[in-house]
């Protein structure tokens, strides 16, 4: 993938979330934009994302002091948990001004900003030095790459030897394909997006060690029926806000997506790697 694709990308996503979309997403998804695992029928979405990003946290070795890179960190949810929960210093990079504005805000609020750094750049090109982090973080996000293994090659490239790789991402099943994969790829506007086998293949010929594999496919339904539920109740809220066009298209979005996790076919993975 050349670098007038990717910026190319790039554009198209700012121009997308770079928007009054922010503060809508920030809201539905109660400010952590990540999905969450689910312990039993009926728990809140809150606890099933934080319980998610234990998790992770776990398999990364974290200890205070550690330098963490996050990739696409949305408003900056999982770098203030990380660096509240484990004491690390987080820079955390986004490509999308508003939603990196209101990390600041955050953390200034929560009083975290000498360990939180939020800066602007595409994890296709990180602005870091080489083996200058212990951890690289990235939370479903990488489906809006258009080159994955040029991100994970950076990822690589930053992180010391002996260090970790922390990453979750949103699935398409192989079996949507043609026009119906075209469909739902172009309407969340992340035509990129793999199946897990796909990643698997990946990864098998990376220079990486897997510490830790999950496919957690069962816990897109639950994620998504929260959301949209979060959504029905601002419905109202939001259109003098950001606009009624803006409001239902997330609508159908958020549908679409439930209806794919209700078939089966929107998964989710994590793996912990190596350097």
């Amino acid at each position: 993938m050349s670098d007038q694709e990717i910026q190319a990308a790039a554009a198209h996503y700012r121009a997308t979330y770079d928007t009054a979309l922010a503060e809508l997403q920030s809201r539905v998804w109660g400010g952590n934009l990540h999905l969450g695992l689910f312990e039993r029928p009926g728990e809140a979405l809150l606890p099933a994302q934080m319980r998610a990003k234990r998790h992770m946290a776990a398999a990364a070795d974290l200890e205070p002091g550690k330098m963490v890179i996050e990739a696409a960190c949305g408003v900056g949810g999982t770098a203030r948990f990380l660096a509240k929960e484990h004491g690390v210093r987080v820079r955390a990079t986004n490509i999308a001004e508003m939603q990196l504005s209101e990390a600041q805000l955050l953390a200034d609020k929560e009083g975290l900003s000498h360990l939180v750094e939020f800066r602007f750049a595409d994890y296709h090109h990180l602005p870091f030095p080489d083996a200058s982090c212990d951890v690289w973080w990235c939370q479903e996000a990488l489906l809006y790459s258009v080159d994955k293994r040029r991100v994970l090659e950076e990822a690589m490239r930053v992180v010391r030897p002996g260090g970790r790789l922390i990453m979750s991402d949103l699935l398409l099943d192989g079996s949507v394909t043609g026009p119906a994969r075209e469909e739902f790829t172009a309407k969340l506007k992340a035509p990129n997006m793999w199946s897990i086998e796909r990643w698997d293949s990946l990864l098998g010929v990376l220079p990486l060690e897997l510490i830790e594999r999950q496919d957690w496919a069962v816990h897109t339904r639950p994620t998504f029926e929260h959301v949209l539920a979060n959504l029905e109740a601002a419905r109202t809220e939001f259109p003098p806000r950001v606009g009624p066009e803006m409001v239902e298209g997330t609508y159908e979005r958020l549908s679409i997506q439930l209806e794919m996790a209700r078939a089966g076919k929107l998964g989710w993975c994590f793996y912990a790697l190596r350097r």
